[in-house]
């Protein structure tokens, strides 16, 4: 169908699209997003025949395994990116978004969340008792230390985890939806 020759990464054809984000949900947590890239995709119907595409992150994100962000792009945002495997435009990569203005709400499964881009930061949530939401922004950095921002509505908390356990303990503080604010602390909490 394409020409293998300008179907590559090393000296192909640099293919760019501008598409619109329709799933965010990555069963793997591998932070990436399926895209109806336009011009592309215009016969899919179902979200789940999009592949699934690589969000690019700022040099101020790790991007590896255990350490960083994940992106902030809803269902709706529109995107710009390129296809790593040129025509063939089965690989896309999100290079980032571009202003837009959807008509109404999408259609999120309750089940649904924001994968974090990093399997510990799911993990963390859970053990402090908060639900995953598709509205959680979530930042992990190299020390495992936690920030968590909660964006659904009627449950919108903050929480910062130190990633350091002491007497088995982390340490962590708890702004939460009712205005009640939480420290545990594995030694003494000043106040000044």
């Amino acid at each position: 169908m394409f020409d293998r020759k300008v179907d590559q990464f090393k000296n192909g054809v640099f293919t760019w699209f501008i598409g619109e984000v329709k799933d965010i949900n990555d069963t793997k947590n591998l932070n990436r997003v399926r895209v109806h890239a336009y011009g592309y995709y215009d016969g899919v119907v179902n979200n789940g025949d999009y592949p699934w595409a690589t969000v690019m992150m700022p040099t101020t994100s790790a991007s590896i395994k255990g350490n960083g962000g994940n992106h902030h792009l809803e269902v709706g945002s529109w995107v710009v990116g390129f296809f790593a495997d040129g025509p063939s435009a089965q690989d896309p990569i999100v290079m980032g978004s571009i202003a837009t203005q959807t008509d109404g709400t999408p259609d999120i499964p309750e089940e649904s969340y924001v994968n974090p881009g990093v399997t510990q930061v799911v993990d963390a949530i859970n053990a402090g008792g908060n639900k995953p939401s598709i509205d959680n922004k979530v930042y992990k950095s190299k020390a495992g230390h936690l920030i968590e921002i909660d964006n659904t509505s009627g449950s919108e908390e903050i929480r910062i985890t130190n990633g350091k356990e002491v007497n088995g303990i982390k340490s962590y503080i708890h702004m939460r939806e009712d205005g009640r604010i939480e420290i545990k602390s594995a030694k003494k909490v000043r106040i000044i």
